[in-house]
């Protein structure tokens, strides 16, 4: 059987992302304007099209992973995942321009988002993650995407985001166009998404690396890129109040579904430090994430530059200390 040269896993874990945010922004475009097509509210936007939408890459990664026997990488891919979200998407937003969260997120969504990272982290205490508990997870997120739907069908709220809604309006494309848009957006993630476990498994046969490492630290950033792209694009049209709904939906899709799904898939026992490291550190970023939304006692919440500075120094300093502890530079 002929060796595949070790610079060909390296192809497609540089060139993949940059397709998977193409995909993932063609994606978010389409979802948006048929949103709007079919009368749905701007929450909707932000917490399920976009932060469901955008972590796409994350679910496909861990499908593809698990049925090829890697459930190491899915679950390091989901939790590395929502470490990127808080501390590089978020942080940049916020230090792009100060992320205003409204009422109806304190109130709603974090909690679901709290609840959610405690239900997985109970599940995984013990090291191993069976099928039942993946069946589990996955009614869950549905049962929350029902609530969230029927929740935001009679939002209130929606007076609170009308000139978002205005302003999105403007650049809705017809029904067909945003269903082709949804079709080569999701036909170039999966593309992208196969390519990435493909990469990162060479790498982790031929370095010996901890898959758990690279599904951390590889595939986190690389399906991360389409949240990234969001902001980003977001924060040019000056609506970053999408920010923080991108990012808890994203994270309450990897915590449920992605999780869900690898569970469901491929029951697994996985390495201790998903728990004692990886775990800890996500729910360090989410209890930092609630304390600023919260606001410190300001009467509105404000994630500020300053914040979103130090949420982006302690990602930094989370991921260096991630390499520099492998095998490979220890």
């Amino acid at each position: 059987m002929e060796v595949i040269p070790f610079e060909l896993y390296l192809i497609p874990a540089l060139l993949a992302p940059v397709f998977l945010a193409w995909g993932a922004d063609r994606f978010v475009d389409g979802a948006s304007a048929l949103s709007f097509n079919v009368g749905m509210s701007p929450l909707l936007i932000g917490v399920l099209v976009m932060g469901f939408g955008t972590s796409l890459p994350e679910l496909l990664v861990s499908l593809f992973s698990s049925i090829m026997g890697n459930s190491g990488l899915s679950l390091g891919n989901a939790y590395g995942s929502n470490i990127v979200n808080i501390g590089l998407v978020l942080g940049l937003a916020a230090v792009l321009s100060p992320v205003i969260v409204k009422r109806h997120v304190v109130r709603r969504e974090l909690p679901l988002l709290i609840l959610a990272t405690a239900i997985t982290a109970y599940f995984v205490m013990d090291y191993e993650l069976s099928r039942g508990e993946g069946l589990i997870l996955l009614a869950s997120f549905l049962v929350l995407l029902i609530y969230l739907v029927r929740a935001s069908s009679d939002d209130p709220t929606k007076r609170e985001d009308s000139s978002l809604q205005r302003r999105l309006e403007k650049r809705t494309i017809s029904l067909g166009k945003s269903i082709n848009y949804l079709v080569i957006g999701l036909a170039v993630i999966s593309i992208c998404s196969v390519a990435l476990v493909w990469s990162a498994r060479g790498i982790v046969t031929n370095l010996g690396i901890s898959e758990l490492i690279v599904g951390v630290v590889l595939l986190a950033f690389g399906t991360s890129l389409p949240e990234l792209v969001v902001i980003v694009v977001a924060a040019k049209r000056g609506e970053h109040e999408l920010a923080l709904g991108n990012v808890i939906g994203s994270n309450l899709f990897n915590t449920l579904a992605v999780v869900g799904t690898a569970g469901l898939i491929a029951p697994t026992v996985f390495d201790a430090e998903l728990v004692t490291r990886d775990l800890a550190v996500m729910f360090t970023f989410t209890a930092a994430l609630v304390v600023m939304a919260y606001g410190w006692g300001r009467r509105t919440g404000v994630i500020n530059k300053l914040e979103g500075g130090v949420l982006l120094l302690a990602v930094a300093g989370y991921f260096t200390y991630l390499v520099y502890s492998t095998a490979i530079f220890a």
